[in-house]
């Protein structure tokens, strides 16, 4: 080593020696940066950064070298030999080409490549100092001689193996001091072992080019060097720049895997993606470290990184690009995409997915749910009762609550919605694990699993139970009910059926009474069919003509004189015949057709009552659906202005437990009614919840008192004791009473005896039709009483 420094500072210019470290730090510098960007390239870029870095390694070893022999000072005359130092430039330029493609394939082959060039640099010293001529004798020390191979192979195998080791844009500040010392080291320690003695002083060699020439040759490449490093850094600069920009502001995170399965490039976005630090995912690293790596942030097994790694590697070979999504452990999803790339390695890139699938969860939930109360919704009861038929029995419930439609009237949809969600809470509440609970719409729920129709109805009697409770909502006490339609279905029956069954047996229950349990049973469906068929026909009875009244005479006591009709409906089908009135008329209120028959009967009663004798009534019988409406008055009003009749001849009849349902509603209707100077009859008095209380409040003029009654009452003695009773009441109130279903001398005998006013039934005449009705009703002319003779009551009779 003393040696080494003897030589510097002794035999030569330290200026010069200062410029030629320069020089040699500056193309160092250059060449592991321009090997960085080679061993992370591929394909035919990698070429080109391969010439590149030779190129620029040529230069740098070749000028350090001839730099400072300039500044050698030998004591005796000198010259170069142009041929040789030509030479010593290829062995390095070959050399160092060599090197470079050996040491970009990375691990130990950075190490030989290195080697090759420490070679390379000892080669191009010792041709150069072969070229070197002077006046005089040179000896050469053997062990400085290897010690400077040495130092060369060495440092040069130890510079290429850092710089595989950083990425391709880190400054590789180590790589580029062992270079240095490599090229450096080996001239000085080889200069050392060079000794000149001199054969004549001054003396000069005969054709020897100048020095001024060589320095001058120097000079040049060594601005080339200069040139070239700053290009290239100002290059790299720009490239690292945009790369790094174009890199880090990309939405999904990247990473490129050679082929020999090391990672190449990656970006930020990806390490913020996993949550890896630049120390856990970096350019050099091995595709099993990075795996190893992130398995370890997220808790995987040895197996599981090993089936990764695995997978990865089988995209590789395959070279088919594929799709797949992970979830990790703080619950992000990323969708990565492997691609091949030229040189049989993949592109990995990765886009965080996690809001677009929470998106997409939220949007399947609510396409399965119900956005109110949370239950699975009509689309969802779909699928899984398919799901349940395919494998076994079940039962189908669905509920309704009771007159819900009041509460939104009355209360307003907020308080229906809520009672909605907690209606919805009970029933959730009450099913067992095999049982699901969902929401059709509106207020209908339904409950279905694999159970008896035991368990079945067992349920079924919990969920009225359950929704009888009062619901509190917002300081209210909002009371419903609910019915509940049951079917029971076997593996294999077609899920839309089932349902179709479980809503007829629904309706039975609500028409049944509400607040119970029904069964489908076999021939409901028929009979709904059946139902459906005479509902449509119903419809077309009014426009089609086949709607008419008879007229059934209604008699006063005790003299048995005419003092008018009670109008009956009659369905005359062209294809049914004659449909009883107890067949069509529940069925025309339920269907809503009732409205427009209604109408109908008070139009053409009055326009038939107008044919009679101003003496004459007639008596009409309203449903109480019609008389919630606002229309009826008004339809009254209108009959009577159009024929031209006596408010008076027409008498109103509405049952008692007609009255009694929405009975504020109607007592405001029959009061309009009765504002027109109509009478008004309560019908069937004494089959409801009988009460003269009722009478008050209603204000009615006339008791009709039912058949039942009348028909018991001459071998029943408490029958008798109860038309007695009405009979005496009424007319201590002034209320008009008459004894509906009179059919034998006995009866109507008693009637007379216990005060009743007026009678109908067969013991006088059968209902006629509205020819016949006329005809009796103008029997006795001028107006008067028309009070009949035996023998026209016989004849009544027989009509």
């Amino acid at each position: 080593m003393t040696n080494v420094f003897a030589c510097v500072w002794g035999r030569h210019d330290i200026g010069v020696i200062v410029v030629a470290v320069l020089v040699c730090l500056a193309g160092s510098w250059s060449v592991i940066r321009l090997f960085q960007r080679a061993s992370a390239a591929v394909g035919s870029e990698r070429i080109a950064w391969i010439l590149l870095s030779t190129v620029i390694a040529d230069a740098a070893i070749w000028c350090t070298h001839f730099i400072a022999m300039l500044g050698y000072h030998p004591g005796v005359a000198v010259s170069v030999d142009p041929a040789l130092v030509v030479v010593s430039l290829l062995i390095t330029t070959v050399g160092a080409g060599l090197g470079f493609a050996v040491a970009v394939d990375r691990g130990f082959n950075a190490i030989i490549g290195g080697a090759i060039i420490g070679l390379a640099i000892a080669g191009m010293h010792y041709t150069g100092m072969m070229a070197y001529r002077v006046n005089g004798t040179t000896v050469w020390n053997p062990t400085w001689l290897f010690a400077s191979i040495v130092v060369s192979v060495v440092f040069a195998a130890l510079a290429l193996h850092v710089a595989v080791r950083r990425p391709p844009f880190s400054g590789g500040t180590a790589a580029t001091v062992l270079l240095a010392l490599a090229i450096s080291g080996m001239h000085f320690t080889g200069m050392a072992a060079f000794h000149v003695y001199p054969l004549a002083v001054n003396a000069s060699l005969p054709n020897a080019d100048p020095m001024q020439t060589f320095a001058l040759t120097v000079a040049t490449v060594t601005a080339l060097i200069a040139t070239a490093s700053l290009a290239i850094h100002r290059i790299d600069s720009r490239v690292r720049v945009v790369a790094s920009e174009a890199l880090n502001h990309m939405s999904n995170g990247l990473i490129l895997v050679a082929g020999d399965g090391t990672i190449r490039l990656v970006n930020d976005r990806i390490r913020e993606m996993l949550n890896l630090s630049a120390h856990s995912l970096h350019v050099g690293m091995s595709l099993h470290q990075y795996i190893h790596n992130l398995g370890d942030r997220e808790g995987w097994d040895a197996p599981e990184i090993r089936r990764i790694v695995a997978d990865v590697e089988s995209w590789m070979h395959e070279g088919a690009s594929v799709r797949i999504e992970r979830r990790f452990g703080d619950g992000t999803i990323l969708s990565i995409a492997s691609k091949p790339a030229s040189d049989g390695g993949t592109i990995l890139t990765y886009d965080d997915v996690t809001e677009i699938r929470q998106g997409q969860r939220e949007l399947a939930h609510m396409a399965f749910h119900d956005a109110l109360t949370g239950l699975p919704n009509r689309r969802s009861l779909a699928e899984h009762v398919a799901r349940l038929s395919q494998s076994t029995s079940f039962a189908l419930l669905l509920l309704d609550l009771d007159h819900f439609s009041a509460i939104n009237d009355t209360l307003g949809d907020a308080i229906g919605d809520a009672v909605l969600v907690e209606a919805a809470r009970r029933v959730r509440d009450i099913c067992g694990p095999s049982e699901l609970p969902f929401r059709l719409g509106g207020d209908e729920l339904v409950m279905t699993g694999h159970l008896t129709q035991r368990q079945a109805d067992t349920l079924a009697r919990r969920a009225i139970a359950a929704l009888a409770r009062p619901f509190e909502i917002n300081g209210r006490t909002v009371a419903t009910g609910a019915s509940v339609g049951v079917a029971m279905a076997d593996q294999g029956e077609d899920p839309q059926l089932v349902q179709r069954k479980a809503r007829l047996a629904l309706d039975i229950a609500k028409r049944n009474g509400r607040f119970r349990v029904e069964f489908y049973s076999d021939g409901t469906l028929e009979e709904t069919v059946e139902r459906k068929l005479l509902e449509h026909d119903l419809a077309l009875a009014v426009e089609s003509g086949q709607l008419e009244l008879d007229y059934q005479p209604l008699y006063a006591l005790p003299d048995r004189t005419l003092t008018g009709f009670e109008a009956l409906l009659r369905w005359r089908h062209p294809v049914r015949g004659r449909v009883p009135p107890s067949a069509f008329i529940p069925l025309a209120e339920q269907c809503g057709a009732i409205a427009e028959i209604g109408a109908w009967v008070i139009d053409e009663a009055c326009r038939q009552a107008a044919l009679w004798p101003a003496n004459l009534y007639v008596s009409i019988n309203v449903s109480p659906l019609q008389l919630r409406s606002d229309d009826t008055p008004r339809q009254i009003a209108d009959a009577i202005a159009r024929h031209r009749l006596a408010p008076g001849r027409i008498e109103i009849e509405v049952t008692e437990t007609g009255m009694l349902e929405n009975s504020a509603r109607i007592a405001t209707a029959l009061a309009a009614v009765r504002a027109l100077g109509v009478r008004i009859a309560m019908d069937d008095f004494g089959t409801g919840y009988s009460s003269l209380v009722h009478i008050r409040d209603f204000a009615v003029d006339r008791i009709k008192i039912d058949r039942s009654f009348i028909g018991a009452s001459d071998t029943d003695p408490n029958s008798a004791a109860v038309v007695c009773a009405v009979a005496t009441l009424a007319r201590s109130i002034g209320v008009a009473t008459t004894g509906e279903g009179v059919e034998n001398e006995a009866q109507l005998a008693k009637l007379i005896e216990y005060g009743c006013g007026t009678v109908q039934g067969f013991l006088l005449s059968r209902p006629l039709d509205a020819m016949r009705a006329t005809e009796l009703a103008h029997a006795h002319r001028d107006g008067q009483a028309a009070r009949l003779t035996d023998q026209e009551i016989n004849d009544a009779r027989t009509l």
